[in-house]
């Protein structure tokens, strides 16, 4: 028996969808597109949803809004990409990573969609007669941006003036002060606007309940504390206008009591490009900087704050409606008068230049809750109701019934707060300072010596450079004192002569083995310093070298020490290894 003939696919010749575009719209292209598009189709009744994507930021925001469709077959959601953006790069990578449906610029029309969804306002509008939802993709409209067109400045989040006077197009506000803002700047879209509350904001309070989990995922610990830098994009923001902060921050804080990430922006990201973000934070991110992406992690990393330092962005807003100390390290001109962010210079504290460490734990300690409440009551309203709301207008606009359960905590079906995949690695090379205090207890503090930023010694301290063997910089580890080996190796135990005779100028050389740290001295003396295996072989190598050099009395086989390294409080034992020639009084 002769088979039915099989009408051609979309990837067949037989048909007639229109050619394949290059590049990742290909993929979907003329399945979801041309006359024929219907024939490939298993739900061919689901109602088109078109989101629009300009720019990285803008197709962030639009992903995270189209949740509230997820599971729902009557939608079926495509994507078009404009490309005329100075910021574009990475945001077609960004489609096509998700497997969106990306279908050509030139072919937004033929879908025939239902309702047009976007995050950016500069995409054009005037041609789709269905209605038009313009989500923001940062807070309200909190600052002047240039306007590629005109060489003018106009308020960010606004769409062109040509659009104005369209009764279609609907903006979504988070607070209605923005509906009044738009009114006195005299846009028509004030009257089509629709007060939603902030989606974003929400689910980064319903995401505070995995604060430890986020915390835990960065490799923050329980007694450290995370400060986080977040800057706009521009000359004015934080990085634009004060770029060796973060290497700063690293040098000041302890290492074993802070951990610093950054949030930059992605028109930081993609109008400089990702390699060159990393080359210029090259410093900072050998000394642990925890560099989150610009498609995820940045709400994770706010999360799991304990201060925050920024700018007149979104994200530094963000970070004061969790709660979170904030001190501002820029404000730039573009900056709106009279705005939530206004508000927020009004009761944020600036950092200056000098003493970060101590304008840093001074903003935690005193920090009073609510401090910054009436800027994020000015920029948020209907506070943990911004999913539901933004599900009923979508489906309303559709002319649907939202699905049954598909909200049961205001958040519509928005996906939790993404976990944080950082950029950077742990820090391998440490300017140690060491101090003893009474007869018996030693204090190290540990600085990441790649931000090159270290502070001084205390008053009586003691310091030096320990170095792992992995260090990427010759010159930390030809200047270093202790060098050090990360793991035992297999039990070689001749590394420590061998480290030595590699790096002449080196005082002592560590390596963690059972029980402790044992550590070589340069006049041939050995120490087993005993403490739990948490204990790191560069913070056990420390507590020896201090006490040697403030002539701590080491005393028959065991001498007991106390320690303290950041939050952390522990014991050490040091133990001359037996053989070892007698004390002769050498000192580092």
């Amino acid at each position: 028996m002769t088979p039915p003939a099989t009408p051609a696919g979309p990837d067949q010749s037989r048909g007639t969808a229109p050619s394949a575009p290059a590049g990742a719209a290909a993929r979907y292209a003329r399945a979801n597109c041309g006359p024929e598009a219907h024939r490939w189709q298993t739900f061919p009744d689901a109602t088109v949803v078109l989101a629009l994507a300009r720019t990285f930021t803008s197709a962030v925001r639009v992903l995270e809004a189209l949740a509230v469709f997820r599971g729902d077959t009557r939608v079926r959601v495509l994507f078009a990409f404009d490309g005329t953006s100075a910021f574009n790069a990475g945001t077609e990578a960004l489609l096509e990573g998700v497997e969106a449906g990306l279908i050509p610029w030139s072919e937004r029309l033929s879908v025939e969609p239902g309702l047009v969804v976007t995050a950016t306002e500069n995409a054009d509008l005037d041609s789709f007669a269905c209605p038009v939802v313009v989500l923001p993709h940062g807070i309200g409209f909190q600052k002047y941006v240039p306007d590629h067109r005109t060489r003018e400045v106009r308020l960010s989040g606004v769409p062109r003036p040509e659009f104005h006077h369209a009764d279609n197009i609907h903006l979504v506000l988070s607070h209605p002060a923005q509906r009044e803002q738009l009114r006195a700047a005299r846009v028509p879209l004030a009257e089509h606007a629709q007060v939603v509350g902030d989606p974003a904001h929400d689910r980064l309070v319903s995401g505070a309940r995995l604060r430890d989990h986020y915390r835990s995922h960065l490799g923050v610990g329980p007694d450290q504390r995370l400060v986080v830098a977040t800057s706009t994009w521009g000359p004015g923001g934080l990085l634009g206008s004060r770029p060796r902060l973060p290497g700063a921050l690293l040098g000041a804080l302890p290492h074993d009591g802070y951990r610093v990430a950054a949030v930059v922006h992605p028109n930081v990201w993609f109008a400089h490009s990702p390699w060159q973000v990393r080359h210029m934070l090259a410093d900072a991110l050998d000394a642990g900087l925890l560099l989150m992406p610009p498609e995820a992690g940045w709400g994770a990393a706010l999360v799991s704050a304990d201060c925050v330092i920024g700018d007149h962005g979104s994200v530094t807003l963000y970070g004061a409606a969790l709660d979170h100390p904030v001190l501002l390290g820029a404000l730039g001109e573009e900056s709106v008068p009279g705005t939530a962010v206004s508000e927020l210079v009004r009761t944020a504290p600036w950092l200056g230049g000098e003493g970060l460490r101590a304008q840093v734990e001074r903003a935690i300690d005193t920090h009073v809750p609510g401090r910054h409440r009436r800027a994020v009551d000015l920029a948020f309203a209907h506070k943990g109701q911004g999913g539901h709301r933004l599900t009923s207008l979508l489906y309303r606009l559709l002319e649907l019934d939202p699905p049954e359960g598909a909200d049961v905590d205001g958040t519509g079906r928005a996906l939790p707060v993404p976990e944080p995949d950082p950029s950077g690695h742990p820090p391998r090379a440490f300017e140690v300072h060491g101090t003893v205090e009474g007869s018996d207890e030693v204090v190290i503090e540990r600085f990441p010596a790649a931000t090159r930023a270290v502070p001084s010694p205390p008053r009586g301290g003691i310091r030096h450079l320990a170095v792992y063997e992995t260090e990427r910089r010759h010159g930390l580890v030809s200047a270093a004192s202790v060098i050090c080996r990360a793991s035992d190796g297999g039990r070689d135990e001749g590394w420590l002569e061998r480290a030595l005779e590699r790096h002449a100028g080196a005082f002592a050389s560590a390596a963690p083995v059972s029980g402790g740290t044992l550590v070589l001295l340069r006049d041939g003396r050995r120490f087993l310093v005993r403490t739990d295996p948490e204990t790191e072989p560069v913070l056990a190598a420390a507590v020896l070298y201090t006490a040697l050099r403030a002539r701590v009395r080491i005393d028959g086989p065991d001498t007991g020490l106390k320690v303290r390294s950041g939050a952390r409080r522990w014991a050490c034992v040091l133990t001359p290894v037996e053989g070892a020639p007698p004390d002769r009084g050498a000192r580092p």
